[in-house]
């Protein structure tokens, strides 16, 4: 029964946070000249992309190989909840505002690069392959970014202040990034505790798949979902598709330097249920998002699941 109310109250503490980080994030977008999808897919989602990154790269100063397991299968398993449980359900109440072109281009990139990557990594064993892999993959992203942020489109649009700032009654830049940067440290904390307390003594390599998301990946699609509620479903979406597109290139790149990232071969069946969901999401985005297409991709979630659970440890 106490294990029960904690996790609820850390729920509720990570909705909270949730509503502070979006608030925040969206007053940081204004001042920086921002469009909607820059917001989304650049800004938000490297900012939400830091859990996984922090576990992969603590995970080998824990000592041992189940630690390394983690870190590895936290990033392995961290586009689990975007791409087949977040992006359908924004997919779902999806309603008017027309969609970044960008967001699907997003996906297909996706889907060219993780896949081939995760197959050089079973087959290349050699350390400076692997390292030369990760290398590439953090400089691809980086022109990536940059060509998020140049790509034109709606300006990002907010007209009340943010928390802190109706608190002191001031408009202040500092003020918006202590709240952005507060907001999300919360976020983390609640997602981590929410995951410790109901977690018990699992394998390191299932835990990863299947839990280490709740607690890395949670926060992004909560602030999706907070967006869709507020009708901007395209900058939902842009988040969700540029955190597919960092956890493919910069974090993979992190994991391979931090962890090895010696996966078993089973994950080539992760890397094409992935793949499969972003080209879906990418000729359904290509189409016209329509509320109803989303579902056959959270269709594929059990999938993975199934797939997770039978994952033999790649040592």
């Amino acid at each position: 029964m106490v294990s029960l109310l904690n996790a609820a109250a850390y729920i509720v503490l990570l909705v909270l946070a949730t509503v502070i980080f979006a608030e925040g994030v969206e007053k940081v977008a204004v001042r920086l000249g921002l469009t909607r999808f820059a917001t989304g897919a650049l800004l938000t989602a490297a900012l939400t992309a830091l859990p996984e990154t922090i576990i992969a790269i603590l995970s080998p100063f824990q000592g041992g190989l189940s630690y390394l397991e983690v870190g590895a299968g936290s990033v392995l398993g961290a586009p689990s909840i975007t791409i087949l449980v977040g992006a359908p359900m924004v997919v779902l109440a999806h309603r008017s505002r027309a969609v970044n072109v960008g967001v699907s281009r997003n996906y297909i990139l996706f889907a060219a690069i993780f896949l081939p990557s995760i197959l050089a990594l079973l087959f290349l064993r050699e350390p400076v392959f692997r390292f030369t892999l990760a290398f590439g993959l953090m400089a691809l992203y980086v022109q990536f970014a940059r060509g998020i942020y140049r790509e034109e489109g709606e300006l990002m649009e907010s007209r009340s202040r943010t928390v802190l700032e109706r608190v002191l009654r001031t408009d202040s830049m500092a003020l918006t990034l202590m709240q952005v940067s507060a907001s999300l440290a919360l976020m983390i904390y609640a997602a981590d505790s929410f995951m410790e307390g109901v977690v018990a003594s699992v394998d390191p390599l299932a835990y990863s798949l299947l839990l280490s998301p709740l607690g890395t990946c949670l926060e992004e699609v909560l602030v999706a979902a907070y967006w869709s509620l507020r009708r901007k479903a395209d900058v939902a979406l842009s988040l969700l598709s540029g955190e597919n597109l960092i956890q493919t290139t910069f974090v993979l790149g992190v994991g391979i330097f931090a962890t090895g990232m010696y996966l078993p071969l089973g994950t080539i069946a992760i890397a094409l249920v992935y793949t499969t969901a972003a080209l879906a999401l990418a000729a359904i985005l290509r189409a016209g998002a329509r509320p109803a297409t989303g579902l056959p991709i959270i269709l594929l979630y059990p999938l993975y699941m199934a797939i997770a659970l039978n994952m033999q440890p790649p040592y």
